[in-house]
């Protein structure tokens, strides 16, 4: 009985949130203007969206996120892995990133547009820079904390240079760097919104604030909501991948 109370704990937190909201917007503020309850909301989108519109937005802003955490994953994990093995190449990166780590991404709009224009790279280069710092930090933070122990330990099987790095080194890092995928990767979901301030015509973004200045608040909060649907099941999607292969690589 408690095993199956803890295995549904979080559907059942979801449920009593969603309920309070529809008892609270109809009983409290009582006005769709202001607070649309989850029935209203979804009724609404229903009524001014149809289903191949729906799936085209959110295959639009999954195909942004994906393509920009591609590249800020490969850009992070990559450099943050030299930069933790190779210490004076982390002593020239570091400070930089140190740097650049605080701008919000929403501040590179202006440059991105100069930079890209008001294409699909802008929006790309924003959600690039909003998953970047935090794998580049823990991939720098999982080579760096490494127990000498197992160094010396390799030594003294002649394990040196390349067959270090490669057979221990990385392998001991990966925990770390799967806990840097899964937060950029939330972050990266994050950003999308600001991401597609930028001329998007499509995505779960635009649909947000398209409706929000057509008056359609309700199918604002949907927006919102299905941003985090789609977040939750994505991400979900990608511990599997992350348990399949970098965990996998972790225990060689």
């Amino acid at each position: 009985m408690r095993h199956a109370i803890d295995r549904y704990a979080g559907t059942i937190g979801v449920a009593l949130f969603l309920l309070i909201w529809e008892l609270a917007a109809r009983l409290v503020w009582r006005d769709p203007a202001v607070l649309p309850s989850p029935i209203q909301a979804i009724g609404q989108a229903w009524t001014v969206l149809t289903l191949p519109e729906l799936l085209g937005h959110v295959g639009v802003s999954l195909g942004r996120i994906l393509a920009g955490f591609a590249i800020a994953a490969t850009l992070g994990v990559g450099l943050g892995l030299a930069c933790g093995w190779f210490r004076a190449l982390g002593w020239i990166v570091r400070p930089l990133v140190e740097v650049l780590r605080p701008i919000p991404p929403l501040a590179w709009i202006p440059l991105a547009i100069v930079w890209f224009g008001l294409g699909e790279p802008s929006k790309i280069f924003v959600i690039v820079l909003g998953a970047f710092f935090p794998i580049f930090t823990n991939a720098y933070r999982g080579m760096t904390m490494i127990p000498p122990v197992l160094f010396r330990a390799a030594r003294t099987m002649d394990v040196e240079g390349w067959r270090l790095l490669w057979r221990v080194a990385v392998p001991a890092a990966m925990p770390d760097v799967a806990v840097g995928l899964r937060v950029g990767f939330g972050l990266a979901f994050g950003i999308l919104v600001a991401a597609e301030l930028i001329a998007a015509e499509r995505g779960m973004g635009h649909l947000i604030m398209e409706a929000r200045q057509l008056g359609h608040l309700g199918v604002s909060v949907f927006g919102i909501v299905l941003i985090g649907v789609v977040s939750l099941l994505a991400d979900r999607q990608l511990g599997i991948v992350i348990a399949r292969t970098v965990g996998r690589w972790a225990k060689v």
